[in-house]
């Protein structure tokens, strides 16, 4: 019975797993905000310092407030600059998957970006908005990164390009060879930029943000939606895929990092939280991140089932990969992976995650994720109170252990019986059946 239902998972989400492993756009946009996340954890580091909540009692309110001003030009750069990064990020990494020179599609990418972004003229000077350059045109940028890239493709694949003797320098070659197609890009999106200021919105960038950016993050960030993503997830997982790049990384990541920023800006500015699901509420709450099985399952192994050598060895090698959230061991060392005992707790999981969480947020109870990042091997407990700059944070991640210890408690048991039965026919030389 169980094979049935896993060759035929297998048939359908083999498939899936495969044409997302292979989209050039979709493993772009994962490696676009892989180069953005140094940035993102470096101003969420001095964020959460210049949040503390007891902070002011130690120093005062007026030193908390110079460190707030002090540190604001790093928000700048690490928050609200951060669709720059990903549009160049974009456009190097998809020119490098195609073989073409990855830094100038990654520049014409940047430019094409600029191009269509308005200004402002002030007392003679031109200025663009730190604000179009944040959360809200995040969808823009990857649109134009990746339009911009595929124009450049497409002129070099026509051979429309100015060629140099071989005695030229690589470099200059390179400039020469890039100058068409880099031209081509700009004039496209300049016309766009044309076209788009003598409508109502004004800009590509409001354009895309009213018909895209807003209706994909209302479908995909509501509950129900995110519910689904972890299962989906963690079935990838359970066929020894990588759940989280298949789902999280290369689909769900610009959605989220949208809400996560809106909620930062929030933050930053002493106002009320606006999402409650968002990029930290995943990884540290929702479920999207190896911990919430490894903590579990090791903690099983060490309290419930240390006498099993079999378990009791593999939980030695597993225990500091799995504080850090990288499960990996026990999902190919017990073997979690095509185990039909463990399908039932590894899909539960992220949703009695998700939902004790959600509890708790939506019953002000816990607050909000606040958008402040940080890095997806820090250790549950300190992670929920570091993204919702709350105790009650690692309270939630901790009750969130505590009932996933029990569900995985009760399969595990199962399973042990399974290997004693097993063990039992295989000493007295009988076939044993699953």
């Amino acid at each position: 019975m169980f094979d049935k239902i896993s060759d035929t998972l297998q048939k359908y989400l083999m498939p899936i797993a495969n044409k997302i492993s292979n989209n050039n756009i979709l493993q772009a946009i994962k490696d676009a905000f892989l180069i953005s996340l140094p940035f993102t954890m470096l101003g969420s580091i001095f964020l959460a310092l210049v949040n503390i909540p007891f902070l002011e009692g130690l120093i005062g309110a007026e030193a908390v407030m110079n460190l707030q001003s002090l540190q604001a030009p790093l928000q700048n750069v690490c928050f609200n600059l951060i669709t720059l990064i990903i549009v160049f990020g974009v456009g190097f990494s998809l020119g490098k998957r195609y073989d073409l020179k990855p830094a100038f599609t990654g520049v014409t990418s940047f430019i094409c970006f600029l191009i269509v972004t308005p200004v402002i003229s002030m007392e003679g000077s031109t200025y663009y908005l730190v604000g179009d350059f944040g959360q809200t045109s995040i969808f823009s940028g990857l649109i134009i990164s990746i339009l911009s890239t595929l124009i450049y493709r497409t002129v070099v694949r026509r051979n429309l390009v100015i060629r140099m003797p071989e005695s030229v320098p690589e470099m200059v070659t390179d400039s020469f060879n890039s100058l068409i197609p880099s031209c081509v890009s700009v004039l496209v999106f300049f016309a766009v930029f044309v076209c788009m200021a003598n409508t109502s919105y004004g800009t590509l960038n409001a354009l895309v943000y009213s018909f895209v950016q807003k209706p994909i993050t209302a479908l995909a960030g509501n509950l129900f939606s995110f519910i689904f993503s972890g299962l989906l997830c963690n079935l990838f997982w359970f066929f020894g895929l990588h759940g989280n790049n298949l789902v999280y990384n290369s689909v769900l990541s610009p959605i989220f990092k949208a809400l996560s920023l809106e909620n930062l800006a929030a933050f930053n500015a002493g106002l009320p939280i606006p999402n409650l699901l968002s990029e930290e509420f995943a990884f540290y709450f929702g479920g999207l991140n190896g911990s919430f099985i490894a903590y579990p399952v090791l903690i099983c192994i060490f309290f419930f089932f240390r006498k099993r050598k079999e378990l009791r060895e593999l939980g030695k090698v597993a225990l500091i990969p799995g504080v850090f959230s990288i499960y990996e061991p026990l999902v190919f060392g017990m073997p979690l992976m095509l185990n039909p005992i463990y399908l039932i707790p590894m899909l539960l999981t992220p949703v009695i995650d998700t939902l004790i969480a959600v509890f708790f947020m939506a019953t002000g109870l816990c607050g909000y994720c606040t958008g402040v990042s940080v890095p997806w091997t820090c250790p549950m407990i300190l992670s929920g109170i570091i993204t919702t700059n709350s105790i009650m944070g690692g309270v939630v991640q901790l009750i969130q252990i505590v009932v996933t210890t029990a569900l995985w408690y009760v399969f595990m048991k199962v399973a042990c019986k399974a290997a004693d039965e097993k063990a039992a026919f295989v000493k007295q030389g009988e076939e044993y059946v699953e």
